[in-house]
């Protein structure tokens, strides 16, 4: 997907089509990754699990902290240093990726950029909920740290 419209002017379908440009280019990144479940980096973290990571993030970000929809495993699956498990195939995490971002462009269309998150999940009390136009941009935000992440994993994997 090449960069959104710069014809938009509604900050809300702003941030969603780069939303949407992010989620493709992590997509576009790891199919053309060689071996994404090798780590590349000292912590240990593998392309991979990166993109499990970001289908937890969408998942606990609108499911979960917006809609307030009860979530099993808000993070992952972890192990004893806290890192995510990535031992299904690009395939199967690839389509709970999509599966998720698809949940959160539904949950994001149904509301309004000034709604306020759900009390009955992340943000219960005393947390106060941030707004739908909060949750966007931040999410979009992790995208953009990521994919310049996977930008030097290659770079590293390509020598």
């Amino acid at each position: 997907m090449s960069e959104p419209s710069r014809q938009l002017s509604d900050p809300g379908e702003l941030v969603a089509a780069y939303l949407d440009h992010y989620r493709e280019e992590i997509l576009r990144a790891l199919e053309e990754f060689p071996d994404p479940e090798v780590s590349r980096v000292p912590t240990g973290w593998t392309p991979l699990a990166l993109l499990k990571h970001l289908a937890y993030m969408e998942r606990r970000w609108f499911v979960w902290g917006f809609a307030g929809e009860p979530v099993e495993e808000p993070a992952g699956d972890r192990d004893a240093e806290g890192r995510l498990i990535a031992s299904e195939s690009f395939d199967e995490i690839k389509k709970f990726y999509l599966a998720q971002c698809e949940r959160s462009r539904q949950i994001a269309a149904q509301g309004r950029m000034s709604d306020v998150g759900s009390r009955i999940g992340w943000f219960a009390p005393p947390k106060e909920p941030p707004t739908l136009a909060w949750i966007m941009f931040h999410v979009l935000e992790e995208y953009m740290r990521h994919a310049g992440h996977l930008d030097i994993a290659r770079e590293l994997a390509e020598g």
